[in-house]
């Protein structure tokens, strides 16, 4: 393994692995995002999710940054980590930062954030793909 990778690895995984710990820590204050995610969907949809609590949602969420960040930033299955996180973020990225619902500078706030997760999903995408095409 290479000190690039590795050290470009560290960086990209460090906000999964703090912002884990995080949501695994307040996943009772986090636990409405949930909620108000799951309210935005269709009744059809609704119905054929089971009943879970939020907050254990948002603790799997958590653990999940957690576990995936760190295989990242270790280089085990890094690809399959990236992969776990992009598509873990898409969810957390809709329901955490709705810009569209906002106005003024809650807007702006919430826009930023949104498109820093999909700059993240966009570096996780690049190493889940890495290898993954035949190099000339």
């Amino acid at each position: 393994m290479s000190l690039a990778k590795f050290t470009a690895r560290s960086a990209l995984s460090a906000i999964f692995v703090t912002g884990g710990l995080a949501e695994f820590k307040n996943a009772n204050q986090l636990s409405g995002a949930v909620d108000g995610l799951l309210e935005k969907l269709p009744e059809s949809v609704r119905s054929q999710i089971p009943e879970v609590d939020p907050s254990l949602l948002v603790k799997v969420s958590g653990g999940t940054m957690l576990t995936a960040g760190s295989l990242l930033a270790l280089g085990i299955k890094p690809r399959l980590a990236a992969t776990i996180l992009a598509a873990q973020l898409v969810p957390v990225t809709l329901a955490g930062h709705p810009f569209w619902e906002k106005n003024g500078d809650e807007k702006t706030g919430e826009q930023i954030q949104f498109f820093k997760n999909l700059g993240l999903i966009g570096g996780l995408l690049v190493v889940a793909l890495d290898g993954a095409t035949k190099k000339k």
